[in-house]
């Protein structure tokens, strides 16, 4: 089925359906009035193209109760179609059944066409409606009665099958971001993990030096990850709520590093409500301080947000040795990096960019740029409290 097909038939199973999948009653009654219309306007104006006086009033009341005896039998035909689909492995019993029930709607119809037209003919016409020999009036309708038949139940399972490929796209649609959140939720299960392993590690290696210094990291850790579980497995959240989070592990470096560790924030205006992917930038800022303090006794660190056009941008900037590798060996080496990469690929897409950048004269700058959306309705307790701010951290 190409696409225009696909598109007209979607346009016919809104059309004659409702949202619950029930036939729309208002737009079939137009249906028919048309189609009645159109068969009243074909026979009248043959009859004057011939050159005879046609009644206007016969017509009209002959083609009109036609179409609507077609329409009051909808319902019966309706059922019988869904209490016995005709199916692939059942056609040899069904069919026989099927040109029954198309010989009792043309006995129905006919019935209907003929009762309808005795009583309009009596109270609008004041004359007696003559159908001929109603025996054979019966044989000459069915001709049409079956072709209208095996019609009506062709509209009726083009319908029922669009439905049912909706039905199944929309599944399919379901199961995607169920599979997708699932694996958003893996990799930050991994990060994490990786994150407070990195942090014991670093705490152990402390301890032995400063205990007061390493017994602060342990508190500032525990403050951290209570904000973590905080999350409820959020995707998302908005800038100023990931700042607080990335707060917490500025604490426990400064905690080990003291002077060694300077870090700004410049975080633009407007861009504190933003939803921004959570926990992306401890994973960064770790990046930017374990790979700077292998060459460098002070660490500088720049932390920006700012908003281009649609865009959202977070970037990360040092004044470490920058990364001379290939980007494939950087995210196989690198759990950070990858997870976040990932992670920006599941949620945006094709919408975002994530890439890295040598500095001039020394230094990194990691850049981080998905869809701009504001955080309406789920603005937490860190943007009421009040704003990050530009400050340097010594």
């Amino acid at each position: 089925m190409n696409r225009d097909n696909g598109k007209i038939l979607r346009l016919i199973s809104a059309r004659l359906t409702g949202k619950s999948g029930a036939p729309n009653g208002f737009v079939i009654f137009l249906f028919f009035t048309f189609i009645g219309i159109m068969n009243f306007n074909r026979f009248y104006t043959n009859e004057l193209a011939e050159g005879d006086d046609p009644n206007f009033y016969h017509y009209f009341i002959n083609e009109m109760t036609g179409a609507y005896a077609v329409m009051a039998l909808l319902p019966l035909l309706f059922y019988f179609f869904k209490k016995l689909p005709l199916q692939r492995d059942n056609w040899r019993t069904r069919l026989p059944l099927y040109l029954l029930a198309s010989v009792a709607f043309g006995f129905c119809h006919t019935m209907l066409m003929f009762l309808s037209r005795k009583v309009i003919y009596a109270l609008a016409l004041q004359t007696d409606y003559d159908y001929g020999r109603l025996g054979l009036r019966f044989l000459m309708e069915y001709n049409h009665q079956f072709f209208t038949f095996w019609i009506i139940y062709g509209i009726v399972f083009l319908v029922g099958v669009m439905r049912e490929h909706q039905r199944q796209r929309l599944k399919a649609v379901e199961l995607e971001q169920q599979l997708t959140k699932a694996r958003l939720q893996t990799l930050q299960m991994q990060l994490n993990p990786h994150f407070l392993f990195n942090t014991l590690n670093l705490i152990s290696s402390t301890m032995y030096d400063d205990i007061a210094a390493a017994d602060k990291m342990l508190a500032n850790l525990s403050d951290m990850l209570r904000m973590t579980l905080k999350l409820e497995n959020r995707d998302e959240h908005s800038l100023a709520k990931e700042l607080e989070l990335l707060q917490g592990y500025l604490d426990i470096m400064s905690a080990r590093f003291a002077d060694q560790l300077r870090i700004k924030l410049d975080i633009a205006a407007g861009t504190q409500d933003a939803l921004v992917p959570a926990f992306i930038l401890q994973p960064l800022v770790e990046n930017s301080i374990r790979h700077s303090l292998e060459t460098l006794h002070r660490v500088e660190i720049e932390i920006t947000s700012r908003r281009a056009g649609d865009d959202m941008i977070l970037s990360v900037k040092d004044n470490g040795p920058g990364i001379s590798a290939e980007a494939e060996q950087v995210f196989k080496n690198g759990v950070g990096l990858s997870n976040t990469a990932e992670r920006l690929e599941k949620l945006y897409g094709n919408a975002h960019r994530f890439y890295w950048e040598n500095i001039t004269g020394g230094g990194l700058q990691i850049v981080a740029a998905f869809p701009f959306r504001l955080a309406t309705g789920i603005l937490d307790e860190a943007t009421a409290n009040g704003r990050h701010e530009n400050s340097d951290r010594r």
